[in-house]
């Protein structure tokens, strides 16, 4: 009797454990259904919110006017890529101790900041917004007599200035990041100057030079031989889809559609067809069908713009042909700052270099095609932009009258005006997060999507 007692008492155990076991797994997968609903429901948002930011975006780029601007007196962006995290926090403290009021209200008024948004106790603040801080107390005599001696302005940290690019926002921005709010998602979009940048398109072409000035390009940036060796081949692959060439052509496609399914649906040759009628009751019937004749097969020809071959390569250079992971690893110690190879190469299929925004290493790269010293033409390029940008290539001529010719020959190459433009969308909703990239023909209000890219 105590046996079966025991027996029943260890069986009712074990079933109190099975279930247990049961409602905890059930718990749990109910939980993880929860989660993975909820997630999706945050990434269909975030995507929503995405796509909502970029046709904003599209809505309001035409009237947009990205113009260069004065940086004569301020720290320069073109030599970023050569300082590792001392040498450029010795080169801003370099310019911080020669640096005027005259120089310093220029960055304030620039910026466009109030009173409350300069205050020193932000962190992470631009370098208006320290400079602001700066300048108030250097200007007001007032400032220092209502200011407790525990919240004067701490020593400039030079490594929380940001080096203004041609304009006006860190290189190679043309605008402040973009916030914007679609019902719970937050969405950051950034647009970039892609005509700023090396074209990743010489290295698909057939011109020797530029492959030539790429590969020296590459070299600059600190990348092994074996690593350029590695990206000539992938791009040889590209070239093998599609030959990269300066001032294209509009692309004619002879779409045959409709001409190949009534080819199809025809009878054999030497056949002849027959039309049938239906006979309705009563009616005699015909004794003879005449044959018809087949109708002419109609082509409809496609003619794409010239500027679609840009959205190809863009597509391309970003397909599983070029491996870019590489390419995102930063050469030099940089600390925060992200200066890898893959920010300086135009992967969109833009064909021209702007001498007005590029680099030094991007512009001695595109000039070693027209001169014997690019490096003295790349500094003679900078430091005439710092005062006054270039409107034509003209005025690049009558700066190196000796190169005329050369530069005449490399017109197709370069320009004064960017028309290639990248925006970066990254929407956030919950735990799911939604990225864009999209490529844009700016020609003043013309504006042409080309490509877009999603990613997470």
């Amino acid at each position: 009797m105590r046996r079966s007692r025991g027996l029943v008492l260890v069986v009712v155990l074990m079933v109190l454990v099975v279930l247990t076991a049961m409602t905890t797994a059930l718990s749990l997968y109910i939980q993880h259904a929860k989660r993975r609903v909820n997630y999706m429901i945050d990434y269909q948002r975030a995507r929503y919110a995405c796509d909502s930011a970029l046709k904003y975006v599209l809505s309001v780029m035409p009237e947009q006017q990205y113009r260069v601007t004065s940086r004569e007196g301020l720290p320069d962006f073109s030599d970023l890529f050569w300082l590792s995290q001392e040498d450029y926090a010795a080169y801003l403290q370099a310019w911080l101790d020669v640096a005027d009021e005259e120089k310093l209200q220029q960055v304030l008024d620039l910026s466009g900041l109030t009173e409350e948004e300069s205050e020193p106790q932000q962190t992470d603040l631009s370098l208006a917004e320290i400079l602001s801080a700066f300048v108030r107390r250097m200007t007001d005599p007032n400032a220092s007599e209502e200011t407790p001696a525990e919240e004067e302005p701490k020593p400039i940290d030079p490594l929380k200035l940001v080096v203004p690019g041609p304009y006006g926002p860190p290189w190679p921005l043309v605008s402040k990041p973009i916030e914007l709010t679609f019902g719970e998602a937050k969405v950051t979009v950034e647009i970039e100057d892609e005509n700023a940048k090396m074209p990743l398109g010489w290295a698909v072409s057939a011109n020797k030079a530029a492959k030539a000035a790429l590969t020296t390009f590459c070299e600059w940036m600190s990348m092994t031989p074996e690593e350029i060796e590695e990206l000539h081949k992938q791009c040889a692959l590209i070239q093998e889809q599609k030959t990269f060439v300066i001032d294209p052509q509009p692309i004619l496609i002879k779409s045959r559609t409709a001409a190949a399914a009534q080819q199809a649906a025809a009878p054999a040759p030497g056949s002849t067809t027959f039309r049938t009628t239906r006979r309705l009751p009563g009616q005699p019937a015909q004794p003879n069908a005449q044959p018809t004749q087949n109708q002419p097969a109609q082509s409809t020809d496609v003619l794409r713009p010239a500027i679609a071959h840009a959205a190809d390569f863009g597509k391309l250079f970003h397909s599983s042909l070029l491996d870019l992971e590489d390419l995102t690893r930063s050469r030099i110690d940089t600390g925060l700052r992200n200066e890898a190879p893959l920010r300086y190469l135009a992967l969109w299929g833009s064909q021209e270099v702007n001498i007005n925004t590029a680099p030094r290493q991007v512009l001695e790269a595109a000039f070693m095609m027209v001169a014997e010293k690019p490096e003295e033409l790349a500094k003679a390029v900078i430091e005439q932009r710092q005062s006054k940008p270039f409107s034509t290539l003209r005025e690049l001529e009558e700066l190196v009258p000796e190169e005329t010719s050369n530069l005449r020959s490399a017109a197709p190459y370069l320009t004064t005006q960017s028309v290639f433009f990248q925006i970066r969308i990254v929407s956030r909703c919950g735990n799911a997060r939604c990225a864009a990239a999209a490529t844009v023909f700016k020609d003043q209000k013309k504006v042409e999507l080309l490509a877009v890219l999603y990613g997470r």
